[in-house]
């Protein structure tokens, strides 16, 4: 697997250090930046576009979070108006199971796919290799 620049957005430190730890036993190269709210990871974004720097390849993005939660990150992530955005694949990991939730996920371009925590590793390799 080649190197990968990945964000997770969760509130939850444990969860952040376990999924850290996670991600670094399949790929120890990835690289990772964690965010504990949808605002700081969407202002780091923003400030990269203006920068014209390269987005991350993926984001792991948890749907429950104080400031700024996982639906209103994707709707200001949908008004950037930046090319390198479409490379960007969002996958939302929530523990929420409801029918709703993954429904409303649907209605964005940027989400692949809707990811029920625990995630096995299998799963996380898959969406590592695209």
């Amino acid at each position: 697997m080649s190197a990968k620049s990945v964000y997770i957005i969760d509130d939850d430190p444990i969860y952040q250090f376990s999924f850290k730890s996670f991600l670094s036993l399949i790929d120890a190269d990835i690289k990772m930046e964690i965010f504990s709210n949808g605002e700081e990871a969407y202002e780091h974004c923003k400030a990269m576009v203006a920068s014209k720097s390269d987005c991350p390849d993926i984001v792991f993005l948890d749907l429950n979070m104080p400031v700024m939660d996982g639906w209103n990150y994707l709707d200001e992530m949908m008004q950037l108006e930046y090319e390198k955005m479409e490379d960007v694949w969002i996958y939302i990991v929530s523990s929420s199971v409801h029918e709703e939730d993954m429904e409303k996920a649907k209605h964005y371009s940027l989400v692949k796919d809707y990811l029920v925590k625990p995630v096995d590793r299998a799963k996380i390799e898959e969406v590592l290799k695209r």
